[in-house]
Protein backbone atom coordinates (compact mmCIF):
# COMPACT_ATOMS: atom_id res chain seq x y z
CA UNK A 1 0.00 0.00 0.00
CA UNK A 2 2.64 2.75 0.99
CA UNK A 3 4.31 1.63 -2.37
CA UNK A 4 1.18 2.40 -4.26
CA UNK A 5 0.92 5.61 -2.56
CA UNK A 6 4.61 6.80 -2.82
CA UNK A 7 4.37 5.87 -6.64
CA UNK A 8 0.91 7.89 -7.30
CA UNK A 9 2.64 10.78 -5.62
CA UNK A 10 5.95 10.91 -7.30
CA UNK A 11 3.76 10.42 -11.02
CA UNK A 12 1.53 12.94 -10.06
CA UNK A 13 3.98 15.67 -9.25
CA UNK A 14 6.12 14.25 -12.36
CA UNK A 15 3.18 15.04 -14.26
CA UNK A 16 1.22 17.98 -13.07
CA UNK A 17 4.07 19.73 -11.27
CA UNK A 18 1.86 23.14 -11.19
CA UNK A 19 -0.91 22.83 -12.17
CA UNK A 20 -2.31 21.27 -9.71
CA UNK A 21 -0.74 21.58 -5.98
CA UNK A 22 -3.22 20.06 -3.87
CA UNK A 23 -4.75 17.03 -5.48
CA UNK A 24 -7.68 15.21 -4.09
CA UNK A 25 -7.19 11.34 -5.28
CA UNK A 26 -10.12 8.73 -4.93
CA UNK A 27 -9.82 5.19 -6.47
CA UNK A 28 -10.38 4.78 -10.34
CA UNK A 29 -10.41 1.43 -10.58
CA UNK A 30 -10.44 -1.59 -8.07
CA UNK A 31 -10.04 -5.17 -8.77
CA UNK A 32 -10.04 -8.15 -6.69
CA UNK A 33 -7.97 -10.84 -7.56
CA UNK A 34 -8.59 -13.79 -4.63
CA UNK A 35 -8.38 -12.25 -1.75
CA UNK A 36 -5.94 -10.00 -2.74
CA UNK A 37 -6.59 -6.20 -5.08
CA UNK A 38 -5.32 -4.30 -7.81
CA UNK A 39 -6.25 -0.84 -8.32
CA UNK A 40 -5.55 2.62 -9.66
CA UNK A 41 -6.08 6.30 -8.46
CA UNK A 42 -7.44 9.17 -9.99
CA UNK A 43 -7.17 12.80 -9.45
CA UNK A 44 -10.40 14.75 -9.15
CA UNK A 45 -8.69 18.80 -10.17
CA UNK A 46 -6.69 17.40 -12.77
CA UNK A 47 -7.59 14.18 -14.12
CA UNK A 48 -4.36 12.23 -13.34
CA UNK A 49 -4.77 8.72 -13.54
CA UNK A 50 -1.91 6.37 -12.26
CA UNK A 51 -1.60 3.12 -13.48
CA UNK A 52 -3.10 -0.53 -12.00
CA UNK A 53 -0.92 -1.45 -8.48
CA UNK A 54 -1.05 -4.57 -7.28
CA UNK A 55 -1.58 -4.34 -3.83
CA UNK A 56 0.24 -7.94 -2.98
CA UNK A 57 3.29 -10.04 -3.40
CA UNK A 58 3.20 -12.36 -6.61
CA UNK A 59 4.31 -16.17 -6.42
CA UNK A 60 6.55 -17.80 -9.32
CA UNK A 61 5.01 -21.13 -9.76
CA UNK A 62 6.40 -22.28 -13.24
CA UNK A 63 2.87 -22.37 -14.65
CA UNK A 64 1.48 -20.41 -17.80
CA UNK A 65 -1.10 -17.58 -16.68
CA UNK A 66 -1.22 -14.87 -14.37
CA UNK A 67 0.95 -15.26 -11.61
CA UNK A 68 -0.88 -15.61 -8.26
CA UNK A 69 -1.16 -13.68 -4.90
CA UNK A 70 0.93 -15.32 -2.31
CA UNK A 71 -1.78 -14.27 0.08
CA UNK A 72 -4.17 -16.48 -1.87
CA UNK A 73 -1.38 -19.66 -1.56
CA UNK A 74 -1.24 -19.30 2.31
CA UNK A 75 -5.14 -18.64 2.47
CA UNK A 76 -5.27 -22.46 0.64
CA UNK A 77 -2.18 -23.53 3.22
CA UNK A 78 -4.09 -22.32 6.23
CA UNK A 79 -7.18 -23.82 5.37
CA UNK A 80 -5.64 -27.13 5.15
CA UNK A 81 -5.67 -27.60 9.30
CA UNK A 82 -9.05 -26.45 9.94
CA UNK A 83 -11.99 -28.13 8.42
CA UNK A 84 -13.27 -25.52 6.74
CA UNK A 85 -13.87 -26.06 2.97
CA UNK A 86 -13.34 -23.92 0.10
CA UNK A 87 -17.53 -23.27 0.32
CA UNK A 88 -17.29 -22.59 3.89
CA UNK A 89 -14.04 -20.15 3.53
CA UNK A 90 -16.17 -17.71 1.28
CA UNK A 91 -19.06 -17.76 3.76
CA UNK A 92 -16.52 -16.61 6.27
CA UNK A 93 -15.17 -13.92 4.38
CA UNK A 94 -18.71 -12.45 3.27
CA UNK A 95 -19.86 -12.58 7.12
CA UNK A 96 -16.48 -10.20 7.56
CA UNK A 97 -17.82 -7.85 4.77
CA UNK A 98 -15.43 -8.91 2.28
CA UNK A 99 -15.68 -10.12 -1.06
CA UNK A 100 -15.59 -13.81 -1.58
CA UNK A 101 -13.15 -15.12 -4.00
CA UNK A 102 -14.18 -16.98 -7.36
CA UNK A 103 -14.69 -20.88 -6.31
CA UNK A 104 -13.05 -22.20 -9.48
CA UNK A 105 -9.71 -20.25 -9.05
CA UNK A 106 -10.02 -21.22 -5.48
CA UNK A 107 -9.98 -25.01 -6.24
CA UNK A 108 -7.22 -24.70 -8.56
CA UNK A 109 -4.60 -22.78 -5.97
CA UNK A 110 -5.90 -25.30 -3.55
CA UNK A 111 -5.34 -28.59 -6.06
CA UNK A 112 -1.89 -26.54 -6.33
CA UNK A 113 -1.40 -25.89 -2.53
CA UNK A 114 -1.71 -29.69 -2.12
CA UNK A 115 0.45 -31.26 -4.60
CA UNK A 116 3.46 -28.42 -2.33
CA UNK A 117 2.16 -29.30 0.80
CA UNK A 118 2.32 -33.42 0.44
CA UNK A 119 5.54 -32.95 -1.29
CA UNK A 120 6.62 -30.83 1.32
CA UNK A 121 5.86 -33.08 4.13
CA UNK A 122 7.53 -35.83 2.12
CA UNK A 123 10.86 -34.09 2.45
CA UNK A 124 10.38 -33.63 5.81
CA UNK A 125 9.27 -36.98 6.82
CA UNK A 126 12.26 -38.50 5.06
CA UNK A 127 14.42 -35.71 7.35
CA UNK A 128 13.21 -37.25 10.89
CA UNK A 129 14.01 -40.54 9.42
CA UNK A 130 18.06 -39.12 9.02
CA UNK A 131 17.59 -37.47 12.42
CA UNK A 132 16.50 -40.82 14.26
CA UNK A 133 19.32 -42.64 12.73
CA UNK A 134 21.71 -40.05 14.04
CA UNK A 135 20.01 -40.37 17.61
CA UNK A 136 20.41 -44.17 17.71
CA UNK A 137 23.99 -43.75 16.40
CA UNK A 138 24.96 -41.20 19.07
CA UNK A 139 23.27 -43.58 21.84
CA UNK A 140 25.05 -46.42 20.45
CA UNK A 141 23.10 -48.65 18.41
CA UNK A 142 24.60 -51.31 16.93
CA UNK A 143 22.59 -50.94 13.81
CA UNK A 144 21.32 -47.06 13.42
CA UNK A 145 19.05 -48.29 10.56
CA UNK A 146 17.04 -49.88 12.63
CA UNK A 147 13.96 -48.20 14.27
CA UNK A 148 10.97 -49.60 15.86
CA UNK A 149 7.55 -47.73 15.15
CA UNK A 150 3.93 -48.02 16.34
CA UNK A 151 1.32 -48.43 13.66
CA UNK A 152 -2.24 -47.19 13.65
CA UNK A 153 -4.93 -46.55 10.98
CA UNK A 154 -8.00 -44.66 10.74
CA UNK A 155 -11.12 -44.80 8.40
CA UNK A 156 -13.27 -41.62 7.29
CA UNK A 157 -16.21 -43.51 8.66
CA UNK A 158 -17.34 -44.35 12.34
CA UNK A 159 -18.11 -48.12 11.30
CA UNK A 160 -16.81 -50.52 9.31
CA UNK A 161 -20.20 -51.18 7.62
CA UNK A 162 -22.72 -49.32 6.09
CA UNK A 163 -26.73 -49.59 5.97
CA UNK A 164 -26.81 -48.06 2.35
CA UNK A 165 -23.61 -49.36 0.60
CA UNK A 166 -22.23 -52.87 -0.15
CA UNK A 167 -18.80 -53.61 1.63
CA UNK A 168 -16.93 -51.43 3.54
CA UNK A 169 -18.39 -48.04 4.91
CA UNK A 170 -15.47 -45.99 4.41
CA UNK A 171 -13.86 -44.88 0.93
CA UNK A 172 -10.26 -43.91 2.51
CA UNK A 173 -8.11 -45.12 5.15
CA UNK A 174 -4.59 -44.17 6.35
CA UNK A 175 -1.95 -45.81 8.19
CA UNK A 176 0.64 -43.88 10.23
CA UNK A 177 3.98 -45.03 11.15
CA UNK A 178 5.35 -43.72 14.34
CA UNK A 179 8.82 -43.87 15.83
CA UNK A 180 8.90 -45.03 19.53
CA UNK A 181 13.02 -44.90 19.34
CA UNK A 182 13.03 -40.88 20.73
CA UNK A 183 10.47 -39.37 23.11
CA UNK A 184 9.85 -36.99 19.91
CA UNK A 185 8.04 -39.69 18.33
CA UNK A 186 8.22 -38.69 14.99
CA UNK A 187 5.28 -39.72 12.08
CA UNK A 188 7.73 -40.92 9.53
CA UNK A 189 5.58 -42.31 7.30
CA UNK A 190 1.96 -42.12 6.24
CA UNK A 191 0.15 -44.26 3.61
CA UNK A 192 -3.15 -43.34 2.22
CA UNK A 193 -5.81 -45.80 0.27
CA UNK A 194 -8.44 -43.50 -1.59
CA UNK A 195 -11.37 -44.40 -3.53
CA UNK A 196 -12.87 -41.61 -4.33
CA UNK A 197 -12.52 -39.55 -7.80
CA UNK A 198 -14.37 -36.18 -8.18
CA UNK A 199 -13.24 -36.14 -12.06
CA UNK A 200 -13.76 -39.98 -12.76
CA UNK A 201 -17.63 -39.83 -10.96
CA UNK A 202 -18.52 -36.95 -13.51
CA UNK A 203 -17.02 -38.24 -16.14
CA UNK A 204 -19.31 -41.35 -15.35
CA UNK A 205 -22.55 -39.31 -14.54
CA UNK A 206 -21.83 -37.74 -18.52
CA UNK A 207 -22.30 -41.40 -19.71
CA UNK A 208 -18.61 -41.69 -20.51
CA UNK A 209 -16.49 -45.07 -20.02
CA UNK A 210 -13.71 -44.47 -17.81
CA UNK A 211 -12.32 -46.47 -14.63
CA UNK A 212 -10.90 -45.43 -11.33
CA UNK A 213 -8.12 -46.00 -10.75
CA UNK A 214 -5.90 -44.33 -13.66
CA UNK A 215 -7.83 -44.29 -16.03
CA UNK A 216 -8.18 -41.04 -17.17
CA UNK A 217 -5.82 -37.62 -16.43
CA UNK A 218 -6.21 -36.08 -13.01
CA UNK A 219 -7.49 -39.22 -11.48
CA UNK A 220 -7.18 -38.98 -7.48
CA UNK A 221 -8.34 -42.62 -6.09
CA UNK A 222 -5.58 -45.40 -6.16
CA UNK A 223 -8.03 -48.59 -5.01
CA UNK A 224 -10.89 -49.34 -6.76
CA UNK A 225 -14.87 -49.10 -5.38
CA UNK A 226 -15.26 -52.44 -5.45
CA UNK A 227 -12.01 -52.99 -3.23
CA UNK A 228 -11.72 -53.48 0.61
CA UNK A 229 -9.53 -50.36 2.62
CA UNK A 230 -7.06 -53.19 3.84
CA UNK A 231 -4.39 -52.37 6.45
CA UNK A 232 -2.15 -55.44 5.63
CA UNK A 233 -2.02 -53.24 2.33
CA UNK A 234 -1.25 -50.12 3.53
CA UNK A 235 1.45 -51.87 5.95
CA UNK A 236 3.22 -53.12 2.59
CA UNK A 237 3.44 -49.64 1.30
CA UNK A 238 5.02 -48.67 4.55
CA UNK A 239 7.30 -51.23 4.39
CA UNK A 240 8.66 -50.27 0.66
CA UNK A 241 8.78 -46.50 1.69
CA UNK A 242 10.98 -47.42 4.76
CA UNK A 243 13.01 -50.32 2.29
CA UNK A 244 13.58 -46.95 0.08
CA UNK A 245 14.92 -45.14 2.95
CA UNK A 246 17.05 -48.48 4.22
CA UNK A 247 14.90 -48.00 7.45
CA UNK A 248 14.33 -51.80 8.94
CA UNK A 249 11.78 -52.16 11.67
CA UNK A 250 12.61 -54.86 14.30
CA UNK A 251 9.34 -54.13 16.42
CA UNK A 252 6.02 -52.96 15.40
CA UNK A 253 3.41 -51.77 18.16
CA UNK A 254 -0.55 -52.38 17.03
CA UNK A 255 -3.22 -52.25 18.09
CA UNK A 256 -5.47 -55.87 18.27
CA UNK A 257 -7.55 -55.49 14.74
CA UNK A 258 -4.45 -54.53 12.18
CA UNK A 259 -1.99 -56.43 10.12
CA UNK A 260 0.41 -53.82 9.33
CA UNK A 261 3.13 -55.09 11.14
CA UNK A 262 2.73 -57.93 8.60
CA UNK A 263 2.71 -56.00 5.64
CA UNK A 264 5.85 -54.56 6.63
CA UNK A 265 7.70 -57.52 7.53
CA UNK A 266 6.96 -59.20 3.72
CA UNK A 267 7.91 -55.63 1.85
CA UNK A 268 11.37 -55.59 3.84
CA UNK A 269 12.02 -59.36 3.59
CA UNK A 270 12.18 -58.39 -0.63
CA UNK A 271 15.51 -56.67 0.34
CA UNK A 272 16.23 -58.96 3.29
CA UNK A 273 14.59 -62.01 2.94
CA UNK A 274 15.16 -63.24 6.60
CA UNK A 275 14.18 -60.16 8.20
CA UNK A 276 11.38 -60.63 10.94
CA UNK A 277 9.18 -58.12 12.30
CA UNK A 278 8.19 -58.55 15.71
CA UNK A 279 4.21 -57.32 16.75
CA UNK A 280 4.36 -55.87 19.93
CA UNK A 281 0.75 -55.27 21.87
CA UNK A 282 -0.57 -52.15 22.95
CA UNK A 283 -1.26 -51.71 26.52
CA UNK A 284 -3.64 -49.01 26.33
CA UNK A 285 -5.66 -51.23 23.94
CA UNK A 286 -5.27 -54.89 26.13
CA UNK A 287 -6.66 -52.75 28.75
CA UNK A 288 -9.58 -51.83 26.97
CA UNK A 289 -9.85 -55.40 25.51
CA UNK A 290 -9.83 -56.70 29.32
CA UNK A 291 -12.27 -54.09 30.62
CA UNK A 292 -15.29 -55.10 27.67
CA UNK A 293 -14.23 -59.03 28.38
CA UNK A 294 -14.83 -58.70 32.27
CA UNK A 295 -18.06 -56.54 31.69
CA UNK A 296 -19.44 -59.47 29.32
CA UNK A 297 -18.23 -62.50 31.38
CA UNK A 298 -20.98 -64.21 32.34
CA UNK A 299 -20.08 -64.56 36.52
CA UNK A 300 -22.75 -66.63 38.92
CA UNK A 301 -25.77 -64.09 39.84
CA UNK A 302 -24.53 -64.20 43.94
CA UNK A 303 -21.05 -62.84 43.12
CA UNK A 304 -22.44 -59.15 43.27
CA UNK A 305 -24.57 -57.27 45.67
CA UNK A 306 -27.55 -56.31 44.76
CA UNK A 307 -31.16 -57.42 44.13
CA UNK A 308 -31.80 -56.28 40.19
CA UNK A 309 -30.02 -57.42 37.26
CA UNK A 310 -29.70 -53.94 37.02
CA UNK A 311 -28.20 -53.00 40.31
CA UNK A 312 -25.58 -56.28 39.77
CA UNK A 313 -24.81 -54.43 36.29
CA UNK A 314 -23.78 -51.72 37.95
CA UNK A 315 -21.03 -53.33 40.25
CA UNK A 316 -20.15 -55.36 37.53
CA UNK A 317 -18.84 -52.75 35.45
CA UNK A 318 -17.30 -51.33 38.69
CA UNK A 319 -15.36 -54.43 39.54
CA UNK A 320 -14.52 -54.12 35.47
CA UNK A 321 -13.24 -50.54 35.82
CA UNK A 322 -10.95 -51.69 39.16
CA UNK A 323 -9.12 -54.88 37.07
CA UNK A 324 -8.30 -52.80 34.32
CA UNK A 325 -6.88 -49.92 36.80
CA UNK A 326 -5.24 -52.39 39.18
CA UNK A 327 -3.56 -54.75 36.32
CA UNK A 328 -2.49 -51.56 34.75
CA UNK A 329 -0.69 -50.23 38.21
CA UNK A 330 0.73 -53.90 38.85
CA UNK A 331 2.68 -53.78 35.78
CA UNK A 332 3.85 -50.47 36.00
CA UNK A 333 5.31 -51.40 39.41
CA UNK A 334 6.68 -54.35 38.00
CA UNK A 335 8.79 -53.32 35.38
CA UNK A 336 9.80 -50.10 37.92
CA UNK A 337 10.71 -52.38 40.92
CA UNK A 338 12.77 -54.83 38.44
CA UNK A 339 13.93 -52.23 36.00
CA UNK A 340 12.55 -53.89 33.12
CA UNK A 341 13.90 -57.44 33.19
CA UNK A 342 11.29 -59.97 32.40
CA UNK A 343 12.87 -62.66 33.26
CA UNK A 344 12.05 -61.73 37.09
CA UNK A 345 9.24 -60.17 36.69
CA UNK A 346 7.92 -63.79 35.07
CA UNK A 347 8.19 -65.80 38.44
CA UNK A 348 5.90 -63.68 40.44
CA UNK A 349 3.26 -63.67 38.13
CA UNK A 350 1.77 -66.90 39.23
CA UNK A 351 1.84 -65.40 42.83
CA UNK A 352 0.68 -62.16 41.61
CA UNK A 353 -2.10 -63.76 40.43
CA UNK A 354 -3.40 -66.22 43.53
CA UNK A 355 -2.64 -63.43 45.42
CA UNK A 356 -4.76 -61.04 43.77
CA UNK A 357 -7.90 -63.63 43.15
CA UNK A 358 -8.06 -64.34 47.03
CA UNK A 359 -7.43 -60.60 47.65
CA UNK A 360 -11.14 -59.87 45.56
CA UNK A 361 -12.59 -62.82 47.51
CA UNK A 362 -11.97 -61.25 50.53
CA UNK A 363 -8.58 -63.01 51.84
CA UNK A 364 -5.46 -60.47 52.29
CA UNK A 365 -3.14 -62.82 53.28
CA UNK A 366 -0.81 -63.13 50.79
CA UNK A 367 -1.30 -59.91 49.50
CA UNK A 368 1.51 -58.64 51.71
CA UNK A 369 4.38 -60.55 50.42
CA UNK A 370 2.89 -60.93 46.31
CA UNK A 371 -0.41 -58.59 45.67
CA UNK A 372 2.03 -55.46 44.95
CA UNK A 373 -0.74 -52.97 45.45
CA UNK A 374 -2.44 -54.42 48.41
CA UNK A 375 -0.32 -54.17 51.58
CA UNK A 376 -3.07 -56.64 53.34
CA UNK A 377 -3.55 -54.46 56.06
CA UNK A 378 -6.89 -52.32 57.32
CA UNK A 379 -5.57 -49.14 56.39
CA UNK A 380 -3.73 -50.06 53.10
CA UNK A 381 -5.50 -52.66 51.52
CA UNK A 382 -6.80 -52.76 47.69
CA UNK A 383 -10.42 -52.07 48.65
CA UNK A 384 -9.72 -48.81 50.55
CA UNK A 385 -6.65 -47.74 48.12
CA UNK A 386 -8.95 -48.11 44.99
CA UNK A 387 -11.40 -45.08 44.23
CA UNK A 388 -13.07 -47.74 42.13
CA UNK A 389 -14.23 -49.72 44.99
CA UNK A 390 -14.31 -47.16 48.18
CA UNK A 391 -16.72 -44.54 46.22
CA UNK A 392 -18.95 -47.10 45.18
CA UNK A 393 -18.64 -48.73 49.26
CA UNK A 394 -18.13 -51.99 47.19
CA UNK A 395 -16.82 -54.31 49.99
CA UNK A 396 -16.95 -58.02 48.82
CA UNK A 397 -17.52 -60.20 46.29
CA UNK A 398 -19.35 -63.85 47.02
CA UNK A 399 -17.33 -65.83 44.32
CA UNK A 400 -17.70 -69.47 43.47
CA UNK A 401 -14.66 -71.65 41.70
CA UNK A 402 -15.97 -70.94 38.40
CA UNK A 403 -16.23 -67.14 38.76
CA UNK A 404 -12.58 -67.41 40.46
CA UNK A 405 -11.27 -69.17 37.00
CA UNK A 406 -13.42 -66.59 34.43
CA UNK A 407 -11.71 -63.83 36.82
CA UNK A 408 -8.53 -65.74 36.69
CA UNK A 409 -8.84 -65.63 32.81
CA UNK A 410 -9.48 -62.04 32.52
CA UNK A 411 -6.49 -61.03 34.93
CA UNK A 412 -4.13 -63.26 32.32
CA UNK A 413 -5.23 -60.79 29.95
CA UNK A 414 -2.15 -58.20 31.14
CA UNK A 415 -0.28 -60.24 33.84
CA UNK A 416 0.31 -63.45 31.21
CA UNK A 417 3.91 -64.58 29.91
CA UNK A 418 2.73 -63.76 26.89
CA UNK A 419 1.25 -60.61 27.82
CA UNK A 420 4.42 -59.32 29.55
CA UNK A 421 6.72 -60.18 26.82
CA UNK A 422 3.92 -58.48 24.16
CA UNK A 423 4.12 -54.69 26.52
CA UNK A 424 7.93 -55.30 27.59
CA UNK A 425 8.88 -52.23 26.10
CA UNK A 426 5.69 -50.34 27.57
CA UNK A 427 5.32 -48.88 23.83
CA UNK A 428 1.63 -47.97 21.97
CA UNK A 429 0.02 -46.02 19.63
CA UNK A 430 -1.25 -42.98 21.65
CA UNK A 431 0.66 -40.89 19.22
CA UNK A 432 -1.08 -41.93 16.79
CA UNK A 433 -4.56 -42.33 17.97
CA UNK A 434 -3.54 -38.24 19.38
CA UNK A 435 -2.76 -37.61 15.65
CA UNK A 436 -5.82 -39.10 14.50
CA UNK A 437 -8.01 -37.00 16.51
CA UNK A 438 -6.00 -33.61 15.45
CA UNK A 439 -7.07 -35.49 11.76
CA UNK A 440 -10.48 -35.07 12.61
CA UNK A 441 -10.70 -31.64 12.48
CA UNK A 442 -8.55 -31.45 8.91
CA UNK A 443 -10.13 -34.15 7.92
CA UNK A 444 -13.67 -34.70 9.53
CA UNK A 445 -15.53 -37.96 8.84
CA UNK A 446 -18.45 -36.25 8.00
CA UNK A 447 -16.89 -34.46 4.79
CA UNK A 448 -15.33 -36.07 2.03
CA UNK A 449 -12.32 -34.66 0.53
CA UNK A 450 -11.56 -36.69 -2.40
CA UNK A 451 -8.43 -34.87 -4.01
CA UNK A 452 -6.93 -32.50 -1.84
CA UNK A 453 -7.43 -35.51 1.67
CA UNK A 454 -3.44 -36.12 0.75
CA UNK A 455 -2.66 -32.61 1.55
CA UNK A 456 -4.66 -31.74 4.51
CA UNK A 457 -3.06 -35.09 6.33
CA UNK A 458 0.43 -33.91 5.20
CA UNK A 459 -0.25 -30.69 6.86
CA UNK A 460 -1.19 -32.25 9.81
CA UNK A 461 1.63 -34.50 9.98
CA UNK A 462 3.89 -31.51 9.41
CA UNK A 463 2.27 -29.63 12.15
CA UNK A 464 3.03 -32.61 14.50
CA UNK A 465 6.33 -33.48 13.85
CA UNK A 466 7.94 -29.65 13.48
CA UNK A 467 5.26 -27.26 15.29
CA UNK A 468 3.06 -24.89 14.77
CA UNK A 469 5.45 -22.23 13.93
CA UNK A 470 7.89 -24.59 11.81
CA UNK A 471 4.78 -25.98 9.66
CA UNK A 472 3.13 -22.71 9.14
CA UNK A 473 6.28 -20.68 7.86
CA UNK A 474 7.70 -23.71 6.06
CA UNK A 475 4.57 -24.16 3.82
CA UNK A 476 4.70 -20.49 3.28
CA UNK A 477 8.42 -20.81 2.06
CA UNK A 478 7.80 -23.89 0.36
CA UNK A 479 5.44 -22.20 -1.90
CA UNK A 480 7.11 -19.38 -2.74
CA UNK A 481 5.58 -16.50 -0.11
CA UNK A 482 7.05 -14.81 3.02
CA UNK A 483 5.59 -14.40 6.16
CA UNK A 484 6.29 -10.74 7.87
CA UNK A 485 7.97 -10.25 11.03
CA UNK A 486 4.77 -9.57 13.48
CA UNK A 487 3.70 -12.63 12.21
CA UNK A 488 6.61 -14.74 12.83
CA UNK A 489 6.67 -13.46 16.07
CA UNK A 490 3.11 -14.28 16.97
CA UNK A 491 3.53 -17.64 15.33
CA UNK A 492 6.18 -18.32 17.81
CA UNK A 493 4.11 -17.23 20.55
CA UNK A 494 1.55 -20.02 20.01
CA UNK A 495 4.34 -22.62 19.37
CA UNK A 496 5.75 -21.14 22.81
CA UNK A 497 2.49 -21.78 24.41
CA UNK A 498 1.75 -25.20 22.75
CA UNK A 499 4.72 -26.21 24.18
CA UNK A 500 3.88 -25.02 27.95
CA UNK A 501 1.06 -26.67 27.72
CA UNK A 502 2.27 -30.18 26.54
CA UNK A 503 4.72 -29.94 29.24
CA UNK A 504 2.26 -28.51 31.93
CA UNK A 505 -0.12 -31.84 31.88
CA UNK A 506 3.47 -34.00 32.33
CA UNK A 507 4.11 -32.41 35.33
CA UNK A 508 4.10 -35.15 38.38
CA UNK A 509 1.99 -32.53 39.91
CA UNK A 510 -0.81 -32.15 37.86
CA UNK A 511 -1.01 -35.53 36.83
CA UNK A 512 -1.28 -36.25 40.60
CA UNK A 513 -4.26 -33.47 40.80
CA UNK A 514 -5.81 -34.86 38.21
CA UNK A 515 -6.18 -37.98 39.75
CA UNK A 516 -7.40 -36.72 42.90
CA UNK A 517 -9.83 -34.76 40.76
CA UNK A 518 -11.06 -38.10 39.23
CA UNK A 519 -11.48 -39.58 42.48
CA UNK A 520 -13.66 -36.65 43.80
CA UNK A 521 -15.74 -36.91 40.65
CA UNK A 522 -16.33 -41.01 41.47
CA UNK A 523 -17.41 -40.11 45.23
CA UNK A 524 -19.96 -37.58 44.47
CA UNK A 525 -21.57 -39.13 41.85
CA UNK A 526 -21.69 -42.11 44.36
CA UNK A 527 -23.09 -39.88 46.87
CA UNK A 528 -25.88 -38.33 44.22
CA UNK A 529 -26.56 -42.14 43.48
CA UNK A 530 -27.55 -42.58 46.90
CA UNK A 531 -30.48 -40.63 47.26
CA UNK A 532 -31.55 -39.98 43.35
CA UNK A 533 -32.07 -41.64 40.48
CA UNK A 534 -29.12 -41.53 37.62
CA UNK A 535 -31.06 -43.16 35.10
CA UNK A 536 -32.06 -41.01 31.84
CA UNK A 537 -35.14 -42.76 30.64
CA UNK A 538 -33.12 -43.83 27.30
CA UNK A 539 -34.39 -47.47 25.74
CA UNK A 540 -33.38 -48.46 22.76
CA UNK A 541 -35.70 -49.88 20.30
CA UNK A 542 -38.99 -48.41 21.98
CA UNK A 543 -41.06 -47.67 19.00
CA UNK A 544 -39.66 -51.19 16.97
CA UNK A 545 -42.38 -53.48 15.78
CA UNK A 546 -41.52 -56.77 17.87
CA UNK A 547 -42.50 -59.65 15.62
CA UNK A 548 -42.94 -63.25 17.63
CA UNK A 549 -42.20 -65.37 15.07
CA UNK A 550 -38.66 -63.76 14.48
CA UNK A 551 -38.08 -62.81 18.64
CA UNK A 552 -37.45 -65.13 21.40
CA UNK A 553 -39.54 -63.88 24.10
CA UNK A 554 -38.02 -66.04 26.47
CA UNK A 555 -34.90 -63.98 26.20
CA UNK A 556 -36.22 -61.39 27.50
CA UNK A 557 -35.96 -60.07 30.98
CA UNK A 558 -39.08 -59.91 32.87
CA UNK A 559 -39.41 -55.74 34.11
CA UNK A 560 -39.40 -56.70 37.80
CA UNK A 561 -35.17 -57.33 36.70
CA UNK A 562 -34.80 -53.76 35.75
Amino acid sequence: MLEMWNSVIRGHVKQKPKTCSLPNFVLATEEKWGAAWKCSVKCTKCGFTSPVHKLYSEVHTGKRGPKPASVNLTLQSGLMDTPISNSWARLLMADLDIPPPVRNSMQKLTNYVNTKTARLNTLSMREKITEVKSINARGGAMDPNVINVAVDGRYNCITIGHSKKSGQGASQAIALACETNTEHKYILAAVMQNKLCWIGAWMKGKGMQVECPGGHEGCTANLVTEAPLSELDMGRALGTEFALQNVLIKFATTDGDGRAAQGIEESLQYLHPMWKVERLADPTHLAASQFRQCSNAKFSDNMFPGKTKLEKGKFKKILSQDVKARCSLIVKNLLKDHCGNIQELKKRLPKILQATILCYDGDCSKCRVHSVVCNGNLRGNWWIRSMFLAANKFTGLQMEDNDKFILNEILKIRLSEEAIIKTRFNTNTQKCEALNRSLSVSLPNNVNYGRNAMGRLSSTILRNNIGIKGSTEGKANYLGAKLSSKTRHSLTRMENERKYYSQYKNRPAVKKRNLFTRGRKLYSFAKYKQSHSVESGYKEGQLDFQNRAITDNSLEDHSYSQ
